[in-house]
């Protein structure tokens, strides 16, 4: 059974939490207004043993994700642990960090780049095991819409705040509850 590594931190009143594994890789991520929640819902989802600890590489991991969450530029030292996420899931993952800073796309977009239907594509972002490092924010329904996100793995209206935030902060123009036309990138391939 592998021992991963539980870390959080609290910044500008988010708690931010990561599971780091034996080969110093990202398992998942994650960040919520309660610490309590947070921990509760890393735990939930991880395969291993729990060790709650600072490492070298959770620390880089926890700024990286404070930075992102701010929408400030990151070293991307971070190394994400593929080995428990799906075929399908790693092919949503990888869609997702194709989207360009200041751009969103639509879960049909993804789903035709990726060859599979927009409610699979939809379970595969809400699956996302890397929230911020693998940008699930920047994914919209077709109506352009905000859309649904989910905080220490629950959806709430506070979640979606929390989106419309991360994509204001990374330059989306948004017009009333929709992300402006002007800021959807279309794939290649879709």
């Amino acid at each position: 059974m592998e021992k991963l590594t539980l870390s959080t931190k609290e910044h500008g009143g988010t708690w931010f939490g990561v599971l780091i594994g034996n080969q110093n890789r990202l398992v998942a991520s994650s960040f919520s207004k309660s610490q309590k929640n947070l921990v509760s819902h890393l735990r939930a989802d991880s395969p291993g043993k729990l060790i709650e600890r600072f490492t070298n590489e959770s620390n880089v991991a926890l700024n990286e994700m404070i930075d992102l969450y701010e929408g400030r530029r990151t070293t991307n030292r971070v190394r994400l642990d593929w080995e428990g996420v799906s075929e399908f899931e790693k092919s949503v993952c990888q869609a997702m960090n194709q989207i360009p800073k200041g751009k969103v796309a639509s879960y049909g977009m993804l789903a035709k780049r990726i060859h599979s239907g927009p409610r699979a594509v939809g379970t595969g972002v809400a699956r996302n095991p890397w929230p911020l490092f693998v940008p699930c924010h920047r994914v919209v329904p077709a109506n352009l819409e905000i859309g649904n996100y989910s905080i220490g793995g629950a959806l709430s209206d506070y979640g979606c705040a929390v989106k419309r935030e991360l994509l204001e902060r990374e330059g989306v123009l948004i017009e009333g509850d929709k992300v402006a036309p002007s800021a959807l990138w279309v794939p290649t391939g879709a």
